[in-house]
């Protein structure tokens, strides 16, 4: 039987699916909080898991092939290794991954790993124990680096998100870059995208070519082409154990790119990440409404994707220079060793 695939107005096939778990999350970080907190949705109105999983198999009946659990924070999800468990046994998806800030990773890592969990992102901004707790307001950082040296270790392939934040952790990318070459995981450093209404400040921007510029520096990096993930460009460390991977949102802009969508915890279709449109299913799902009634919301959210957003064409400029001397940090341990 022929594929039905997803193909916006722009000749873009949709293959990407992001399903945010839940609003909640339990770190208060200084770049992404809004200032008069988050404006959660009640708990109640989160999609279920088996409306979750009905979605999923839709989607992947027209060509969604890999799918990311994000939040919020996922894992505060009291039915998250279910959720895994009934998508990872869904037609058509081949990639099934989550987005985490690692503070409760280490409790899950097993009863993810057993119900099919294929990779895992963690965020973390800093590797200096003071620092994360200005960022983030939590006093884990060691936990949480210890998970991703767990996951690691677990089986799991692991990929480590730093926002490089100007006058935050500057100084401490150099260190992040290390963590790379001393263990089998991938850093990605990523422009601070202005997501977060009034919160977002230009004095915190960083653009990558500087951070790019720095590792040069420092590593010998040999870009990997042809890889899965078309956000970034990933380098291997040559002589070292992992890689590091840049992701330039806001000035080298990879909307022409993207293969990807988003599903908000209650249920809205959100096309692109940089838009405020969304398109209902959540009421759809929770009604029982009829298949190909849901396949129509998820093909016209798709239609309205947007060629760019408006760092397409302008891509962002800032007077931008690291102001502290790269930091030097102790190289890390590496699993096993």
């Amino acid at each position: 039987m022929k594929q039905d695939f997803l193909i916006d107005s722009f000749g873009r096939r949709i293959s990407y699916l992001r399903i945010s778990l839940t609003e909640a999350c339990n770190f208060k970080c200084v770049y992404c909080l809004p200032s008069g907190g988050i404006l959660s949705s009640p708990s109640g109105r989160y999609l279920k898991l088996d409306e979750i999983a009905r979605f999923v198999a839709l989607a992947a009946g027209l060509g969604i092939e890999k799918v990311r659990l994000t939040g919020g924070e996922p894992l505060l999800r009291p039915d998250i290794v279910e959720i895994v468990r009934a998508l990872k046994q869904i037609d058509g998806i081949r990639d099934l991954s989550i987005t985490t800030n690692g503070s409760r990773l280490e409790l899950f890592l097993k009863p993810l790993r057993e119900a099919g969990l294929d990779r895992i992102n963690i965020s973390l901004d800093s590797i200096d124990p003071e620092r994360f707790r200005r960022i983030t307001g939590s006093r884990n950082s060691g936990a949480v680096l210890g998970a991703a040296l767990s996951a690691l270790r677990a089986g799991f392939p692991v990929k480590i998100n730093a926002v490089a934040l100007r006058g935050l952790n500057e100084d401490e990318l150099l260190g992040m870059g290390r963590l790379a070459e001393g263990n089998a995981l991938e850093v990605r450093f990523l422009e601070f995208m202005p997501l977060c209404g009034e919160n977002w400040s230009p004095e915190y921007f960083l653009p990558i070519s500087e951070v790019r510029a720095l590792m040069d520096r420092h590593f010998d990096l040999v870009e990997e082409v042809g890889g899965e993930d078309d956000t970034a460009r990933v380098f291997r460390i040559r002589g070292g154990a992992g890689k590091i991977g840049f992701i330039a949102s806001l000035t080298e802009s990879f909307c022409d790119r993207c293969s990807r969508v988003r599903m908000t915890a209650d249920g809205k279709i959100r096309p692109c990440l940089f838009s405020e449109e969304e398109y209902a299913v959540g009421h759809l799902l929770r009604a029982g409404a009829p298949d190909e009634e849901i396949r129509a919301a998820l093909r016209l959210a798709v239609k309205m994707k947007p060629k760019g957003n408006e760092f397409r064409g302008n891509p962002y400029r800032a007077d931008s220079r690291f102001g502290v001397a790269a930091g030097e940090y102790p190289l890390i341990h590496k699993v096993g060793g």
